[in-house]
């Protein structure tokens, strides 16, 4: 709670001409005396600024009677140039009484804990001769002083750190290399120099505190998001365009080689007329069964299919392939667009069929 609504406040008399004037003096002659001192000077009542606050409102109402009734007379630029004095005073006083106001808590703050300066301390504010805004005020410079103090250590700089404890600080379970050693005294024959585990603590795992009531009001104040949450997920399909095509996937289904290659070896050889199988008195049957007749046999084809030739074409790049691609002889081969290469026809058919290469025959 604010001090000011803690001190009570007498009722104020009604401003009137003559105490409008008597405020406005006092104004004046704390704005003098004032200005020439460092140190917050008593004020002339405790409720001086709620006087001054009166006042103002006493010549603002003045003036509007004044150019109600008479228009902007020079008695309404009188008033006018009135209130622009008390409250050019009024400022500049209360500029000034903040700034020693706040002179005086530092000073007092400070000064009191430097040690053998030889210096007095500042004699206390009598806050019965002061406003109670002005004293809430100065309570919260302590307020702010005391928090720098401590933020910056200044004890620390004027006292003095102290002693400083050299023992280091360790996480439990830190083995020190005298533990591996089986000798008495250790590595250096002292034994092994002190140290502190830090100390763990655990805290207890507290329920969190709901109220049910409240939770079912939650989940019944949206009944649509139960409804999708309760709904099985569908399969993701897979969508299609995004996987990565290679060369093999762009070759029609049923590729036929129409490529004109170059140099081929002819292989349409006549194969000689297979001779009928002989048989021999031994597979003749010696007793008198049953003879079951065998299905014909297919005759062998006129033509044996040849064996073709490890037959190399050369083609042209036309379209660059991120993915290498393995050749006949095991070897990695990178497709990139101009370059020749010689590659066995089955490949080289599927890569023009494709449409990624060309024949280019010498």
């Amino acid at each position: 709670m604010p001090l000011s609504d803690m001190v009570g406040r007498d009722e104020l008399p009604e401003m009137g001409d003559e105490r409008a004037r008597k405020i406005e003096d006092q104004l004046y002659s704390l704005q003098r005396q004032q200005l020439e001192r460092n140190h917050p000077l008593p004020m002339p009542s405790t409720e001086f600024w709620q006087e001054v606050n009166n006042l103002l409102n006493h010549i603002e109402t003045s003036l509007n009677e004044i150019v109600r009734g008479e228009g902007h007379s020079s008695a309404a630029i009188a008033a006018s140039r009135r209130q622009s004095n008390v409250r050019r005073a009024m400022a500049d006083l209360a500029r000034k009484r903040l700034v020693t106001l706040l002179h005086h808590a530092v000073t007092a703050e400070l000064r009191s804990s430097v040690n053998g300066d030889g210096s007095r301390p500042l004699a206390p504010l009598d806050w019965t001769r002061y406003d109670p805004m002005e004293r809430e005020f100065y309570d919260g410079l302590g307020q702010l002083l005391s928090r720098f103090k401590r933020n910056i250590g200044w004890e620390d700089m004027i006292q003095g750190a102290g002693e400083v404890s050299d023992i280091p600080i360790l996480a439990v379970g830190t083995k020190q290399l005298d533990d591996f050693v089986e000798q008495a005294g250790g590595l250096t024959g002292q034994g092994a120099p002190p140290v502190e585990l830090e100390e763990r603590y655990e805290e207890e795992y507290r329920e969190p505190e709901f109220d049910e009531e409240e939770l079912i009001a939650q989940i019944e104040a949206f009944p649509e998001m139960m409804e999708q949450a309760n709904q099985p997920i569908p399969e993701t399909q897979a969508v299609p365009g995004t996987e990565e095509i290679s060369v093999w996937d762009l070759a029609p289904a049923d590729s036929h080689q129409t490529i004109v290659i170059d140099n081929l070896v002819a292989t349409d050889h006549q194969a000689p007329p297979t001779e009928p199988p002989q048989t021999t008195p031994q597979d003749e049957p010696t007793e008198d069964v049953p003879h079951t007749e065998l299905p014909p046999e297919p005759a062998l084809s006129a033509k044996a299919e040849p064996t073709t030739p490890n037959v190399l074409t050369r083609i042209r790049i036309l379209v660059s392939q991120e993915d290498e691609i393995m050749t006949e002889a095991g070897d990695e081969l990178k497709l990139t667009q101009g370059d020749v290469h010689m590659l066995d026809s089955e490949m080289a058919t599927y890569l023009v069929d494709a449409g990624v290469a060309e024949v280019a025959a010498l």
